[in-house]
């Protein structure tokens, strides 16, 4: 449960523009899409952490997971991929770098063959793939 301090918010698309202002700051990359569910857990003063929900026929891709480095290592990008997982009914894919597999792992998320994902996911994951070393994970 997160303290007073702190809230988790799944925010309006006409809020966009913020989270795009907070991962220009601290991710360098990424904007939010309009087929994406937008989360975020802020302080009084400003976003803290963020986090995606791509829709993709069928299937949800968490991307953008993205914690500002004055908070990082405080729990913090875990409670809000936390707080997204429990809104959820169906199974999330995601492609992390490999040095966070332990962190997907303690929130759930398992290693996946390629072979074993959805065709929709497979495909996107070996497009990325062409680009950077990443892991295909899922939590069911």
């Amino acid at each position: 449960m997160l303290d007073s301090n702190y809230h988790f918010i799944e925010l309006e698309k006409l809020k966009y523009p913020l989270v795009n202002q907070f991962y220009k700051r601290v991710y360098k990359k990424g904007i939010a899409g309009k087929n994406e569910a937008v989360f975020i857990l802020r302080n009084k003063q400003e976003i803290i952490c963020s986090a995606k929900l791509k829709s993709i026929e069928g299937c949800l891709l968490l991307t953008g997971v993205a914690c500002d480095e004055r908070y990082q290592h405080q729990g913090h990008a875990s409670r809000l991929v936390k707080q997204v997982l429990e809104k959820q009914q169906q199974a999330i894919f995601c492609f992390p770098y490999p040095h966070l597999q332990d962190f997907y792992l303690r929130l759930g998320f398992s290693l996946l063959a390629v072979e074993d994902a959805p065709q929709n996911i497979g495909q996107r994951f070996l497009r990325y793939l062409q680009h950077r070393e990443l892991l295909l994970m899922v939590r069911k």
